[in-house]
């Protein structure tokens, strides 16, 4: 089901916008669980279609370089996982106490509904390139995986297949801390939690990230404004049990079975995504090309987009031509 959203206030618009959005969500479509995903559509009709897929609790901020670029020939869908941006917390406008429904598979469904709404897939003749970004790089495989009749290629971008905690400074300690953090940090009253959330809309979170090398010194702050405000209106039991979805899933059984062209591109300087990441992906898929490109950390998207776009078109526009 998708309907305007306009023509839904008041009905299922119970829930505060946390913002951070290149386009505004206009569309919504509501899972079996009563989850709102909101999203929106831009480009021509009829045109090879886009999908993006987020990272980490991310808007759109690192969509901002790409995106506009794709729309003047390309259907682009823009999305926001449950408990982002402008979609409601998992089951809806009430608080959920499920953990579990922020699993990367959730979230891949939601990308589904979303896509089965605007009839994308093979079914039409038109299986999307599904471009994703950090922690939406398992949600696009998780995608292929569960729908590959919606896939027609995958540009992975820093991003790993498994659980960023064994890849994170190239060390395991952050997965066997985690799981602690993920239980007790839920259990502490809310007024406690929330103040550090908004913590993070201040300027000194920028020098702070390149600092432990989270960013590098090519993100432009610009770039990053939208999603640290929007990180502070983001409920922080949905912070914990996302962290706690990606950590738990691992694509790297199925890599193998993976049968659509792929492009894979990380960066030299990437903390949470190191090449080694890159490496590994391209000798388990079949159809793989890798794109290192050095200088780049976590914010590639935002930092380099002028290298990722043409690969990315060459991608997209191929298999749309064949």
């Amino acid at each position: 089901m998708t309907t305007n959203i306009s023509s839904v206030r008041g009905l299922t618009d119970t829930w505060d916008d946390r913002g951070g959005h290149l386009w505004p969500k206009d569309r919504e479509v509501a899972r079996e669980d009563a989850t709102i995903v909101r999203y929106a559509v831009r480009g021509p009709v009829g045109a090879p279609t886009v999908v993006f897929c987020a990272g980490y609790l991310c808007p759109d901020n690192f969509w901002r370089d790409l995106a506009p670029d794709l729309v003047h020939d390309h259907r682009v869908i823009m999305l926001n996982y449950r408990g982002v941006g402008a979609s409601s917390e998992a089951g809806g406008g009430a608080r959920t106490t499920d953990a579990g429904a922020y699993a990367i598979e959730h979230l891949a469904d939601d990308v589904a509904a979303v896509m089965d709404a605007e009839a994308v897939g093979r079914a039409t003749g038109a299986p999307a390139t599904v471009i994703g970004h950090s922690m939406g790089v398992q949600v696009a495989l998780a995608l292929w995986r569960r729908r590959p009749e919606l896939v027609g290629r995958l540009a992975l971008i820093a991003g790993p297949y498994g659980s960023p905690l064994k890849t994170f400074y190239g060390r395991s300690i952050a997965a066997n801390v985690f799981p602690l953090v993920s239980i007790a940090g839920p259990a502490l009253p809310r007024g406690v939690l929330r103040p550090l959330m908004h913590a993070l809309e201040l300027p000194v979170t920028m020098p702070v990230a390149r600092a432990i090398r989270a960013l590098g010194p090519h993100t432009p702050e610009e770039g990053m404004h939208g999603y640290r405000w929007h990180l502070g209106r983001v409920d922080p039991r949905t912070a914990i049990w996302t962290a706690r979805g990606m950590a738990e899933y691992d694509a790297g059984s199925f890599l193998t079975e993976v049968d659509v062209p792929m492009l894979i591109a990380v960066g030299g300087a990437d903390s949470w995504c190191p090449t080694s990441v890159g490496d590994a992906l391209l000798e388990r898929v079949p159809h793989a090309e890798l794109l290192v490109v050095p200088e780049a950390s976590h914010g590639l998207p935002i930092e380099f987009p002028e290298l990722l776009l043409p690969r990315i078109r060459a991608l997209a526009d191929e298999r749309a031509a064949g």
